[in-house]
Order: structure tokens, then sequence, then C-alpha cells
């Protein structure tokens, strides 16, 4: 599986990566996570228009695009990928924003549960093959 994670600051993506790939691959019939790491949206955004992925994980509060925004244009190129948001920013409107904006498919706060998080992306791509 191919997970994009887009978060602003480097010490987040690390943790958020080294987390994740503690997932044990039994539990994603044996298919192990591949990540790719991007400290800019924009940077994320290009490479979706080379590659398609799995499952794309985005912080919400970045300098140069929020999450939505963000998330808005992975969709454009990527319609049926999985989005979910991960932010300390969690604000209600912000999160109803989310979900009906950009179909967001899950959002965690921040500090996140690492059994939560895991939880979260087992059930996603568990998913993945029923997806058109």
């Amino acid at each position: 599986y191919r997970v994009l994670l887009v978060d602003d600051e480097p010490n987040i993506l690390n943790a958020l990566r080294r987390s994740l790939a503690t997932i044990d691959a039994r539990k994603l019939d044996g298919e192990a996570l591949h990540f790719e790491t991007f400290t800019s949206p924009d940077a994320a955004i290009e490479r979706c228009d080379e590659q398609d992925f799995d499952l794309v994980i985005s912080d919400y509060r970045m300098p140069s695009m929020n999450g939505v925004e963000f998330l808005s244009r992975v969709m454009e190129l990527q319609p049926s990928v999985p989005r979910m948001i991960i932010s300390g920013y969690a604000d209600r409107e912000a999160i109803i924003a989310a979900v009906n904006e950009v179909h967001l498919t899950r959002f965690l706060e921040k500090p996140w549960n690492d059994e939560d998080l895991h939880q979260a992306v087992i059930s996603i791509l568990g998913q993945a093959p029923s997806r058109s």
C-alpha cells in the first residue's frame, strides 16, 4: 500500500511514519506500507499527479495551504483515494468543512493515539479492494 504523508513539521512526519511502520502486514492482507513524506503540500500535489496512492494523510494547519485545500487538490487528481486529516487544531467547523468538502474518511486529533491511528489505517486500507 502506498501512503502519502504531508505535514509541514518534519519531526511530526517522522513520528507518523515510525508509528505506521509498526503495523503488522498480516493485518493488511500481507501487504506492507510504503511511505512518501512531504513537508510541502505543493510538492505532494505534484507527486500525486505522477503516482497513485492508497491513502493520503495530511496535517490541517500548514503555511502554504490548509489540509482541506490540499486534499481538495488531491481529490481532483485521485478522486477515489481515502483522505485523512490529523491535526491539533480541532475546530468543529474545520472538521465539518473537511468532511463535507473533501469527503474526509477520518479525522484524528494530535497528539494521536497509536492504536487509534493503526485501527483507522487498517480499516481504511482493508476496504481498498472494494473501492472503484
